[in-house]
């Protein structure tokens, strides 16, 4: 004699209601990857754009500290910053000694074209005496950072994907000291500020940059 069994399972309710329930968790799942990987492309590329910006800030710092005869300028041509010879060169040497000419600063304003220059503490990167100088400006039409030696053809120091939204040095105490009573007795120091944007970017998120460097030699 044969028993009868009766066998159970889900019935079409159920299944209706358990893939449901899966697809939402399925949805709130990916959606919560996709913000992850969203929120980790945007850190490494702020990451990339401070690494870029110290860069840049580190090599002039370092070269500045060592620098003496800090000159601040300020055109709005770039023929008298760019080439060897030019208005610029000019302005930079005192004539009647030979020597650098030096000078406060109070940031750039709105010239296309304002930076800074100076005095080269050694011979590791210039040529020769007369090529001793090294500039760092900022070009407001490519909206860079540039940096020249001596004569020679000047060279952007940041990556393409940055935009340079403002860049400004401000000097002090770049007139040596003297026993005279209009001396300046303090020692150069120079304070640099940058804003950026990530080029490409609809959001335009500023990034903000700023060191103070004072002159390592004794200025006397």
């Amino acid at each position: 004699m044969y028993t009868m069994r009766s066998q159970s399972g889900f019935t079409l309710v159920e299944m209706i209601v358990s893939l449901a329930i899966f697809a939402i968790v399925v949805t709130i799942s990916v959606g919560a990857l996709l913000v992850l990987v969203g929120t980790n492309k945007q850190l490494q590329g702020e990451q990339a754009v401070m690494t870029n910006l110290s860069f840049a800030l580190d090599s002039m710092t370092r070269e500045i500290r060592t620098g003496s005869d800090y000159y601040c300028f300020l055109n709005s041509n770039s023929n008298n910053i760019t080439s060897g010879g030019s208005s610029l060169d000019a302005a930079l040497k005192d004539q009647g000694t030979g020597k650098q000419t030096v000078a406060d600063c109070n940031g750039g304003g709105d010239a296309n074209y304002h930076g800074l220059a100076f005095i080269e503490g050694g011979d590791s990167i210039s040529s020769s005496a007369g090529e001793n100088r090294i500039v760092y400006f900022y070009d407001k039409a490519a909206k860079t950072i540039m940096r020249r030696v001596g004569s020679g053809s000047p060279l952007s120091i940041v990556s393409d994907n940055l935009v340079i939204e403002d860049f400004d040095f401000f000097v002090s105490g770049a007139i040596p000291a003297t026993p005279s009573a209009t001396a300046n007795n303090r020692q150069p120091t120079v304070t640099i500020y940058i804003k950026a944007t990530e080029k490409g970017k609809s959001t335009d998120k500023p990034y903000y940059i700023q060191t103070t460097i004072t002159q390592r030699t004794l200025d006397v």
